[in-house]
This record gives structure tokens, sequence and C-alpha cells, in this order.
């Protein structure tokens, strides 16, 4: 055999080798970063701007037949956290990629234009809505712009602020230090006095409230009409002289 057909056979045999040894599978990593993107966006939702920390690398597999998909390693996909591809074949995961990932959420919600002072009532002229990072902030936080309008201050708001729900006591709501009426019912007998309340709190929530005059603490329910009830089921009556 001639020198040329040796080294054309040594050739082919080198093609048949590294043929034989490509991956049968491959996802580029920009296409998987695409994925992770778009699964992020769907998860938190269309106020989500989603940041890759790093980049991915090029996923290659000897089977065929490989899927890739994501999850999330926390039930909130919000803040610093992981998104995780599976590469699985006939639905046996063969492979996880953590992909840590930057989730902002962004809402319309209520900043204040001028400084709100403690106790202070809230009027429409002292805050805007504005499309805001939210990340921190659980949903049930903030506000809407009717829940604040009527609403005092529970504690001094800063010009530029977030106000949140704890930031308020809401119309209806009591602040420690107001003075508010208690009913106590025992069967068919009712007693009302007043009392200074010690402790923020909405209707149908639990209310500290210290009797006028005397160093008796009661704890009731708060009605709508700015009344300490007690009596009613799941109520308490605790009095210390």
């Amino acid at each position: 055999m001639s020198n040329f057909k040796q080294i054309a056979l040594l050739l082919l045999g080198t093609v048949t080798l590294t043929l034989g040894a490509q991956a049968q599978a491959y996802f580029s990593g920009d296409r998987l970063r695409q994925a992770v993107v778009a699964y992020a966006e769907k998860t938190a939702g269309k106020d989500a701007e989603v940041l890759v920390a790093h980049s991915i690398a090029d996923q290659g597999f000897q089977e065929s037949g490989v899927s890739a998909k994501c999850s999330a390693t926390k039930e909130s996909l919000r803040g610093v956290t992981n998104v995780v591809i599976e590469f699985s074949i006939a639905g046996r995961v063969v492979r996880r990629v953590p992909v840590p990932v930057q989730v902002k959420i962004f809402r319309n919600v209520a900043v204040a234009t001028s400084a709100i002072g403690y106790a202070s009532a809230i009027s429409g002229e002292q805050f805007t809505i504005e499309r805001r990072d939210v990340t921190a902030y659980a949903d049930k936080d903030l506000l809407s712009r009717g829940e604040i309008l009527g609403a005092t201050a529970r504690r001094s708001i800063q010009k530029g602020g977030i106000i949140t729900r704890s930031s308020i006591t809401e119309a209806g709501g009591v602040r420690r230090g107001m003075v508010a009426d208690i009913m106590v019912q025992s069967g068919s007998v009712i007693i009302r006095t007043r009392g200074s309340v010690l402790n923020d709190a909405m209707p149908g929530e639990a209310v500290r409230i210290m009797r006028l005059g005397t160093n008796s603490i009661l704890t009731g329910i708060l009605q709508e009409n700015h009344t300490v009830f007690i009596g009613s089921p799941g109520a308490t009556l605790s009095e210390r002289e």
C-alpha cells in the first residue's frame, strides 16, 4: 500500500471517530439563555425584568431525543435566585444546570410627593402614582389610591418613599393613642365606656385599650365605628388593676 493510501485511510479513520464523538443533541448557550428569560418573565409576570447573571455554556449530549425545561428553585420568583434547566430523555432527568438570575418586579405604586408626618391625614395632593421597583415588597403591602385616601400615617413617611400598608392606618382603623369607645357585653348586659388605644389596628383585628381614668387594660375586636367590642366569639377580656 502506498504512503498516500495509508495517510488517506488514517485521515478517514480520524474523521469517522470525530463524527462518532459528536453530540446527537445540542443546545446552544444563547438558546438556553433565551429560554430562561422567557420562563422567568412568564412565571414572575409581565411587570418583571429578568437579568441572567452569567453566560450559559453550550450543552451537548451523546443521546438523541433530549428535551429541556426550566423550573424555579423558589415558589416566588423574585430577587436573586436560580432557574434550573433540566435535560431529560424519555422522562428521565440526565442533567441539571442551575442558572443564577436576578428578577426585578415593577408596579405602579403610591409615592409620597412631600414628607408626611406621623398621625397626619393623607390627602391626594401628598402622593402620586409611579412605576417603581417593588421586588422587596409583598403584593399585599402595596396599596391602591382609594385605600390611601382618608388614611392616617402610622409613622413618618419621607418624600419619595413608597406608601405601604404598614405605614398607614386605613380609614376605619385606629392608631395607638387614639380614644375609642368600648362596649363590653356579657349575656344581655352591655356596658359602655371609653379608653385609650394601645396598638394600631383595623376593623376585625384585636385591640388592647386602657379605660380612661384607670389602669384597666381590656382586649377586644375593633368594629367599623371605632368601637372596641368585648364579648364576641374569639374576643377576650383581661383586666389588670
